[in-house]
């Protein structure tokens, strides 16, 4: 027998995972294979879009900060068992009034998902670096009365929006073996993360966390290739091109992965 155990809210009971990693609380022999816990950004009710692009990211590093915690407890009591953070997303203010007289339905614009997408690629990101196993990304299909606004399809046409986008980037560019490198952006609203692939390329995502461009300098970029997703490329494939300069410009939201040369 095997043991695993997930919880929804981390943050509101830590003590949980005192208890669940000590082995003393469990019967002699079982291995606690692994510990799961979820990640949604909520907006206020009244929170504009504009402002969503600061309380997402905000709360996101909150989280983090609670996943530095447990992974102490974890590494304290139960080092061999491995973490699974199997929902990670958002949920429109409209959305958290899910299943009650609140609760609407209306349009949901094309900065959402572009937002959204960025905010996964950016836990994607940083809780590879603290070393966790599985990040899932929730979910695939939502609908009206059932989470819309967490949807990686548009629930009528079946196409894939630009959070179904921005994880299918990641699943292109990063994979087991490949070695996290150091990396810094010297600006705040862009966030960068690099490694080396198991191939030996060098690859580097760099995410645009508002909803206006950005020009950046990346060192050696020119001659590489840039797979992105912005605003403007939509719910579109993500569109490939070569780097004729060092200086890249960032769409709003963008989630952009450059293999240097």
């Amino acid at each position: 027998m095997r043991v695993g155990a997930s919880l929804a809210t981390p943050s509101k009971s830590p003590e949980f995972f005192e208890y669940f990693l000590n082995p003393k609380n469990h019967r002699e022999g079982i291995p606690l294979d692994y510990v799961s816990y979820h990640f949604y950004a909520i907006p206020e009710a009244d929170e504009s879009l504009q402002a969503q692009q600061h309380t997402f990211f905000a709360q996101a590093d909150g989280f983090l900060n609670t996943v530095r915690y447990i992974e102490a407890i974890r590494m304290r009591l139960s080092p061999k068992t491995k973490t699974m953070v199997n929902e990670v997303g958002t949920i429109s203010a409209e959305g958290a009034n899910q299943g009650t007289d609140a609760q609407k339905s209306s349009p949901i614009p094309q900065s959402y998902w572009n937002l959204s997408g960025a905010l996964y690629a950016y836990l994607f990101a940083e809780l590879s670096k603290l070393g966790i196993d599985v990040i899932g990304e929730s979910q695939l299909v939502g609908y009206p009365g059932q989470f819309p606004s967490v949807s990686m399809l548009d629930w009528d046409a079946g196409e894939p929006n630009a959070r179904y986008w921005a994880l299918k980037i990641l699943l292109n560019n990063f994979h087991p073996g490949d070695r996290i490198v150091s990396s810094k952006s010297e600006l705040s609203s862009v966030h960068a993360f690099a490694v080396l692939t198991t191939e030996g390329k060098r690859r580097c995502m760099v995410i645009n966390k508002r909803s206006r461009e950005i020009e950046i300098s990346l060192p050696e970029a020119s001659g590489g290739t840039e797979e992105y997703i912005d605003l403007e490329t939509g719910n579109q494939t993500p569109p490939m091109k070569k780097l004729t300069s060092d200086r890249i410009k960032l769409g709003a939201f963008s989630v952009a992965v450059i293999t240097l040369p």
